[in-house]
């Protein structure tokens, strides 16, 4: 049914609602036009691609789209397609990318709740049942001082258990100030620190595909919409390296950055 603006004439929105089926019909679609567009627009320049992001629950269930408060921007693929729209995603990844792009499947909180890491492992294995093929599972590491250090060590084992290469894919680490004190400082190097070891301790240097910080510093204007009023990177507010910056350095390079270090670039 139509709506209509007497004093302009204007035809509001028209809703027709779709059967199940339909419904379905137009999702599919909608996905193998999205991936297979972007796959082939950037198949010589990107050559990995986060296929998944976020499937699982807290509790280590599939999302799926059954959901009370959800974000105007929020969409889940398995209220529509069922649990094997991964699946699909996958295998037009696959299909429509390079043979040699690695295709990850990613979600947060895999640290915390080991329930949720497990879910993310066993969706895995489902998926490649079905004969598409994950290459990478990212975990995103948005964690706190607070965070157990024993449950890092045992999601960096079941990771690395999986036989997948493992990501870190957005690591920060959260103090609950924009103006932490030196202590404080100190104690996010730590922190840092920890995850970094712990990972390339648990994770076989087979299977390390590398760890990426979410943030660059902690300037405002870069995290207003994440963690405002919070200090999670390693660079300060006015773009000076903090504590964390040479242990993330030296964690990375295994070994001290800065020893023996003229300031000149090597090439």
């Amino acid at each position: 049914m139509k709506t209509a603006d007497s004093s302009t004439g204007a035809t509001g929105p028209v809703t027709i609602e779709k059967t199940d089926a339909e419904k379905t019909q137009l999702i599919d679609a909608a996905m193998t036009d999205w991936i297979s567009k972007m796959m082939t627009h950037f198949k010589n320049d990107v050559h990995a691609w986060d296929v998944v992001n976020e499937p699982v629950k807290e509790d280590g269930s599939l999302r799926d789209g059954v959901v009370t408060d959800m974000a105007h921007d929020e969409f889940y693929w398995g209220k529509y397609l069922g649990k094997d729209y991964a699946v699909k995603a996958f295998k037009l990844a696959r299909q429509y990318g390079n043979s040699t792009d690695k295709l990850f499947i990613n979600d947060y909180n895999l640290e915390s709740r080991l329930d949720k890491c497990d879910g993310l492992i066993n969706y895995v294995k489902y998926i490649e049942n079905q004969g598409a093929t994950v290459d990478v599972i990212g975990t995103q590491m948005h964690i706190s001082l607070t965070t157990d250090k024993a449950k890092i060590d045992q999601m960096f084992q079941k990771l690395a258990a999986s036989g997948k290469l493992i990501k870190i894919s957005e690591l920060d680490i959260r103090l609950g100030t924009k103006s932490p004190t030196a202590v404080q400082l100190a104690d996010q190097a730590a922190m840092y620190q920890y995850v970094i070891d712990s990972y390339k301790k648990y994770i076989p240097a087979a299977q390390q595909y590398g760890i990426t910080i979410w943030g660059v510093s902690d300037n405002e204007k870069e995290h207003e919409y994440w963690l405002p009023n919070e200090s999670p990177n390693v660079w300060d507010t006015s773009y000076k390296r903090k504590h964390a910056y040479k242990v993330v350095a030296d964690g990375l390079a295994g070994k001290d950055v800065s020893k023996d270090f003229s300031g000149e670039l090597q090439k």
